[in-house]
């Protein structure tokens, strides 16, 4: 459920890419210190791995709402595009979430006879 290696290093870098976009967006909110917080909340939120799919859905959002609004579409593309492989991928072994839950192994239940 939470790769690690190689993989899980990826996956960190893409949380890390993804925090990334969404404090690119603080600029156009500087006018409202609310918005400036929830951005940076969900900054360090993606960067820590906590809930990474819902932080990354919303982030995701976010970055569809600043395409709509008229940001540069290729900054607002690439933030939309990596917060949605994120929300589908997962936070990976080095995240907040692998120590919450650990890695578990799902075995059938015994067959009947």
């Amino acid at each position: 459920m939470f790769p690690h290696g190689a993989p899980g290093i990826a996956l960190a870098l893409l949380r890390i890419g993804a925090a990334a976009a969404v404090l690119t967006g603080i600029e156009a909110d500087a006018a409202c210190s609310w918005a400036t917080a929830g951005r940076a909340l969900l900054a360090a939120g993606l960067v820590a791995g906590v809930s990474t799919p819902l932080l990354a859905g919303g982030a995701a959002l976010l970055a569809l709402l600043a395409l709509i609004r008229g940001a540069d579409p290729l900054a607002a593309g690439l933030g939309l595009l990596i917060c949605a492989a994120l929300a589908l991928l997962g936070p990976g072994a080095y995240s907040l979430d692998a120590l919450r839950y650990g890695r578990r192994r799902l075995a059938p239940p015994p067959r009947r006879r």
